[in-house]
């Protein structure tokens, strides 16, 4: 025989295959590791800027709803258009004038029976936006409220909120889930 003519023997294919089928499996897996949830790049890695709500958690339509026409804020941010307060069972931030309500999944406004947008919370179960029923228009009155000034952080009952000239951020210290929201937009995860 000549070099580089000799064929392989039975042992030496089987390992070739074996070889190609985990080259073809790991490529497999790091494509869809990149690509993230829905075939979507993630905007961290596709370095895109975030203007409209998302999230990276599956968003559930929001609940029948519930009257928050008396909630009692414990701060708000230095802008007086986020307003929050946190209790045992979560962190709950209103905004009064935003622009995302276009990013709303249809699925959400449709299960509300009452106005969605304006509030967000999050808990050990979970951040998604809350199904207002009060009917009325969300004022935030400041006077005699604490500022959450920029960079400034408030934790209380397993809850941490953070102020920044982007927003208001507000997580569930143990579980991990939070929720981000803006004038422009709003993220839950």
């Amino acid at each position: 025989m000549q070099a580089g003519t000799r064929r392989l023997s039975g042992a030496e294919t089987a390992i070739a295959v074996v070889a190609a089928v985990l080259v073809l499996v790991f490529a497999v897996m790091v494509a869809m590791r990149v690509s993230g949830p829905g075939g979507q790049a993630p905007a961290a890695a596709s370095g895109s800027q975030e203007t409209t709500a998302t999230s990276t958690a599956p968003e559930e339509p929001a609940t029948a709803g519930e009257d928050l026409s008396g909630v009692s804020f414990d701060f708000a941010a230095p802008s007086g258009n986020i307003a929050c307060s946190i209790d045992a069972e979560r962190a709950l931030c209103g905004i009064a004038d935003f622009s995302y309500a276009d990013s709303i999944p249809s699925a959400v406004v449709a299960a509300c029976e009452g106005s969605v947008g304006h509030f967000l919370q999050v808990s050990a179960e979970g951040a998604e936006l809350v199904c207002d029923t009060s009917g009325q228009q969300l004022q935030i009155d400041t006077s005699g409220l604490p500022t959450l000034g920029y960079g400034q952080e408030r934790t209380a009952q397993g809850f941490t909120c953070t102020s920044s000239e982007t927003g208001m951020s507000c997580a569930h210290d143990d579980a991990g889930y939070s929720f981000a929201v803006r004038r422009a937009a709003y993220d839950l995860s």
